[in-house]
């Protein structure tokens, strides 16, 4: 009985107080287990976007609209939910703030869609704002998981050669009609976008030069330097089949060269390898014939000074028209977005915008033409100049927040932090710049990849915000304080 109403003791407190860190660690043993195990997941998903581009990103289960993409999405979101570094990272992050406001109205523009049209083609077009989620799922995966980061830039620099031989077989013998498609659909396995392959070539390029070219011992810089020209070759393979990307890595590129100043002398042993390469190619006349145009440094050139207009407009597969049917139907697009009762909140989710001015996607493979072939335009077409408003907010406070904390790694030093917050911003200039010509950000193989760089980034742009660095000291003063 005595020992049935016995008082606590200090014994009794230290065994209450073991259990209680034993089951603490476990749940950190289990919450990091599911960090682990989707950072897996994630990395495998976008090698496959990389790699295989429109023929993985039609991965799906068959007869619903469900595909890898979403799968993985669903699963970060559950492994987010369970973080509490969830609300950390978004109170941490003004950009991320902005973007959760732009999905937000997203989210309900997409009900009263739903609600109006068919659902599932609602959801359908709601992927240019529910792919950002990618953005919260993988900056708390980085916020919870310290070694996230350094995972992701390993698992891309070992990806790098695979890619650009998958990437030039791709671009000189894809698309190729052998009758073979993925399960459930019209895409060809062979499919791929040129415009794709070149931003991620861009990407690779940009990524040589700002994070790995800085701290490159003597012995590795043959092995960057041949990757880098690769990078650029495949960048010209996928020009001479796309005039837009061509646009982008110009400009991605020039940002480079001016941001990029330790990496200048390296540069230039680039274009001087590169401009040998392409006299090689010209005088023993290379030419692969493609389905649309050739490859070759003939059709290179003629995409660089060629701005020339059909006689019909409305036919997607001309090879010389897509200037002017992109102009008529953004041009009709805007009209009607501009009008009052559209100029709010647009036309919402679930509408068959080019279908409504009678584009379709002609003998092209794949879903049809459904939106203004334009990212940015279908921001504003779908979500109104409020959500056109929103969207130019996120990436301003995005790209702000980075150049600031790259500013500050920069002052302490700290290299290659610094030059993958600027790898970061000129991948994202490069998608960008390509969503006004092809409609890449609404489709997995290209948005993944911007969203994850935009979380990624608001991350590591956060924790360089957040401290106060001070400048470390000369040696020598150190020295002298010492003694």
């Amino acid at each position: 009985m005595t020992d049935l109403i016995r008082p606590p003791s200090e014994s009794d407190d230290y065994q209450a107080g073991t259990v209680a860190q034993s089951q603490r660690a476990v749940g950190l043993r289990k919450r990091t287990a599911r960090s682990v195990r989707f950072a897996q997941a994630l990395a495998l998903v976008l090698a496959g976007y990389l790699l295989f581009d429109r023929a993985f990103a039609w991965i799906h289960v068959p007869g619903t609209p469900i595909f890898v993409g979403e799968v993985v999405l669903a699963s970060g979101l559950y492994v987010a939910s369970r973080s509490k570094e969830t609300r950390r990272f978004i109170r941490l992050s003004p950009p991320v703030q902005a973007l959760v406001l732009f999905m937000a109205f997203g989210a309900l523009l997409t009900v009263v869609g739903a609600m109006s049209y068919d659902p599932q083609e609602a959801v359908r077009d709601a992927a240019i704002w529910y792919y950002g989620l990618f953005a919260v799922v993988i900056g708390t995966l980085a916020k919870a998981w310290e070694p996230a980061y350094d995972f992701f830039l390993r698992s891309y620099i070992r990806i790098i050669p695979v890619f650009l031989v998958i990437g030039t077989f791709r671009v000189l013998f894809a698309n190729r009609d052998n009758g073979i498609f993925m399960p459930d659909s019209q895409v060809l396995v062979t499919s791929h976008k040129p415009g794709n392959v070149g931003v991620q070539a861009v990407m690779l390029i940009a990524f040589l030069l700002l994070v790995v070219a800085p701290e490159l011992e003597h012995r590795d810089k043959v092995r960057n330097l041949t990757y880098t020209v690769g990078g650029l070759l495949l960048l010209a393979l996928a020009g001479t089949q796309n005039r837009g990307v061509m646009v982008a890595g110009f400009i991605a590129l020039f940002i480079v060269y001016i941001v990029g100043r330790a990496s200048r002398p390296f540069i230039g042993s680039v274009l001087v390898v590169m401009i040998a390469a392409l006299v090689l190619a010209f005088s023993f006349n290379l030419r692969f014939d493609l389905e649309r145009r050739e490859v070759s440094v003939d059709q290179l050139f003629s995409n660089l000074i060629s701005l020339s207009f059909d006689a019909n407009p409305r036919s997607i597969n001309d090879d010389d028209g897509t200037i002017a049917w992109r102009i008529e139907l953004w041009t009709l697009v805007i009209g009607d977005t501009l009008s009052a009762d559209r100029f709010l909140s647009g036309f919402g989710f679930g509408p068959n915008l080019a279908g409504k001015y009678g584009f379709v996607a002609g003998a092209v493979a794949g879903p049809e033409l459904r939106n203004p072939h334009n990212s940015h335009l279908s921001v504003i077409a779908r979500m109104g100049v409020l959500g056109a408003a929103l969207w130019i907010a996120l990436w301003a406070f995005w790209f702000r927040h980075l150049w600031k904390a790259r500013k500050r790694f920069q002052f302490v030093e700290e290299d290659q932090r610094s030059g993958f917050l600027a790898w970061c911003m000129v991948a994202a200039i490069t998608m960008l710049i390509n969503g006004i010509f092809d409609p890449s950000l609404e489709g997995p193989q290209a948005a993944i990849w911007l969203w994850c760089i935009y979380g990624l980034g608001a991350f590591v742009a956060a924790e360089g915000n957040m401290v106060r660095w001070r400048p470390q000291a000369p040696a020598s003063a150190r020295t002298g304080r010492a003694s």
